[in-house]
């Protein structure tokens, strides 16, 4: 009769633990990064308590029902998946941003870097057409003006583009150390937990989580040991247990370095899988860098034709030997016209011949300069170039744009997934509620019976 009691009373507490279950999952079933918990109750038999009992002879002696354990559910390999794929769409999203940005600052149509050089190219054929004008020569000048400022306001995006890359780069870096502290930090409280006998099982949810936002950053490596979470990344040890091993950013050089710290080892990773981290640092060592080079060597490639025919040719004063451009200008930044120019426009030289005035050889060679390939080893003409700078541009971010859009749907996919096995789902809950309820129900009743049953032993 004891036993029975004992068995009750196990029932009670153990259906009293599933209901608690079910309750919080439903709770639950909206919180991000949440995953199910599931009650696993086990028979316990008499030796198991340390009993002294014998039960009658072909009866049975039974400890009852106990909770064997309680567990998140989650499929460890789908999510690890969903990690790997969020550092590829980290990569991708990054890029995909950045090269956006880069391409607003060569506007397309009017304005467009190719249709100021049109423009400059067909001042020098207007002015070929009226040598002696005034019109020509002042259209000419602000025609040139315009390029060089346009050069300028492209090289100046850009730089500030890389400017805020670095802010970029060295926010992640400082939200990467806080990340890795937090897992450091949550490893500990869990195993502290486990040892305690109650596993917190809300602090390993806020641990995926942490580790999910880290996965964006980098190809971030999880090892799940007996003191909690080892973190990897490019084979270097991040977190160790309840120690955390973060980054640091090396600014010494032309571009900022992203260290393992007290290392001195560069996190240098190939390929798409860098991350966030690994964007940022193309963008900041190749993308823009190459960006404000070509505008440097088409800047210098004008600057260096143009006034090695303009030196050989007179203005409408008849003096020679002018620079049209400064010479001292040759980079996109610093690109300008002379002083001469500047201050008059008849020092523009249209002839080759300082005693015919009239004549436009030297605009028309000047002119000519649009059909002469200059860049890209004899290649390319000046117009071709920039086009090819702005169109290579535009096809990289078509790459990154349709990369982007391919690693979202794995990382939804292989996410869904994932959810589909951790996730919470009301309609099962409820259903495991009844049940749980109904068997609570059942063991009050076996109780009322026992109680009974002693009730009336007592009364003999």
């Amino acid at each position: 009769m004891n036993n029975l009691l004992e068995i009750s009373r196990r029932s009670l507490l153990a259906y009293q633990s599933a209901m608690n279950t079910a309750g919080q999952n439903v709770a639950n079933a909206g919180t991000p990064g949440y995953a199910r918990r599931r009650l696993i109750l086990s028979a316990d038999g008499v030796s198991s308590r340390g009993w002294k009992m014998r039960a009658p002879h072909g009866a049975m002696a039974a400890g009852g029902v106990s909770v064997q354990t309680y567990e998140r559910v989650r499929d460890g390999l789908l999510t690890a998946a969903a990690w790997e794929a969020e550092t590829a769409l980290g990569t991708a999203g990054e890029q995909q941003r950045i090269l956006g940005a880069l391409e607003g600052v060569f506007p397309p149509g009017d304005g467009s870097l190719h249709d100021l050089l049109n423009d400059f190219w067909d001042g020098w054929s207007d002015l070929a057409n009226d040598p002696t004008g005034d019109g020509a020569r002042h259209a000419l000048r602000s025609r040139a003006q315009g390029l060089a400022a346009t050069l300028g306001r492209m090289d100046a995006d850009v730089a500030n583009l890389q400017t805020e890359t670095t802010k970029a780069l060295t926010s992640g870096v400082e939200e990467v150390n806080g990340l890795l502290k937090e897992v450091a930090a949550l490893n500990e409280q869990i195993a502290r937990a486990r040892h305690s006998g109650s596993p917190d099982l809300a602090a390993e949810d806020r641990r995926d989580q942490a580790v999910e936002a880290l996965a964006g950053f980098g190809p971030v490596r999880v090892h799940d040991g007996e003191d909690g979470y080892r973190l990897t990344l490019d084979g270097m040890t991040l977190v160790q247990g309840a120690d955390a091993f973060g980054l640091e950013l090396d600014d010494s050089g032309p571009t900022p370095r992203v260290l393992f710290a007290e290392t001195g080892i560069e996190y240098a990773p190939e390929g798409s899988d860098g991350g966030k981290l690994g964007a940022w640092r193309t963008a900041l060592d190749e993308t823009l860098p190459q960006t404000r080079s070509a505008l440097d060597e088409l800047a210098q490639s004008l600057v260096t034709e143009v006034n090695a025919l303009h030196r050989t040719g007179y203005g409408l004063d008849g003096a020679g030997g002018r620079d049209f451009f400064d010479p001292a200008g040759t980079t996109a930044a610093s690109l300008r016209l002379s002083a001469d120019i500047l201050a008059d426009p008849a020092a523009i030289a249209a002839t080759g011949d300082p005693a015919a005035m009239g004549s436009n050889s030297l605009a028309l060679d000047l002119a000519g300069l649009r059909d002469q390939k200059l860049l890209n080893g004899g290649t390319a003409t000046l117009e071709d170039f920039a086009v090819g700078l702005v169109s290579g541009i535009g096809a990289d971010l078509k790459r990154t744009t349709t990369e982007a859009a391919g690693h979202a749907a794995v990382r939804d996919h292989l996410t869904a997934m994932a959810q589909g096995v951790s996730g919470v789902s009301i309609e099962e809950e409820m259903t495991n509620l009844i049940q749980y309820q109904q068997g609570f129900a059942a063991a009050a009743r076996v109780l009322d019976t026992a109680q009974q049953m002693m009730d009336t032993l007592l009364t003999l």
